[in-house]
């Protein structure tokens, strides 16, 4: 019998509507996580950025984030021990609990502490940069949701999650000003 969650309804509904194509692509999206010579390459070009433009407050708070963000992910999956969706709906089968996404909460959390420790030099890049990180969150989530991977409490908690590790991240990693004001020492 299904159950009559908001979470089960949504996967339902979400099973009953799959197209071919979209099914396809998540399928596609999920599986470049397994191709380690993409993940070493992203790794690679990440650190030859930093390296390049010298950010090295930037790349430590994206480091620090991920591993934060699927530290306390995994940590909260084994206090939560909820399950992952099942067939038929699903159309994944994933091993370890669901709840909170570590997904989701280490992509949040990188994306965050970026959005935060960077100096951007104009509102206008903030904004693009923070529209282009919200895209790739969202079609991180939602994949992991249409393909039954996840819940979708799940990656809301996980992005939750990543929210709050990557603002503390960011803010500990966020270069100081000085401000030179009337009896402040230098």
């Amino acid at each position: 019998p299904r159950g009559d969650s908001f979470d089960e309804r949504l996967l339902h509904w979400i099973a009953e509507h799959r197209v071919d194509s979209l099914t396809s692509f998540t399928r596609h999206l999920m599986h470049l996580g397994d191709v380690m010579w993409l993940v070493w390459t992203v790794a690679a070009v990440a650190v030859l950025g930093v390296v390049y433009l010298r950010a090295w407050r930037a790349g430590a708070a994206l480091g620090v984030a991920f591993f934060a963000g699927g530290f306390v992910a995994g940590l909260l999956k084994g206090v939560i021990e909820r399950n992952r969706p099942a067939f038929p709906d699903a159309l994944v089968q994933i091993g370890g609990y669901a709840m909170p996404s570590s997904h989701a909460a280490f992509t949040m959390a990188m994306a965050v502490a970026l959005l935060v420790v960077v100096s951007w030099t104009s509102r206008r890049i903030l904004v693009l940069a923070a529209a282009g990180l919200g895209l790739v969150l969202l079609t991180v989530g939602l994949s992991m949701i249409y393909l039954g991977a996840h819940w979708a409490t799940d990656v809301l908690a996980g992005w939750t999650l990543g929210a709050v590790i990557g603002g503390a991240v960011g803010l500990v990693f966020k270069p100081r000003t000085r401000s030179t004001g009337a009896g402040m020492e230098s």
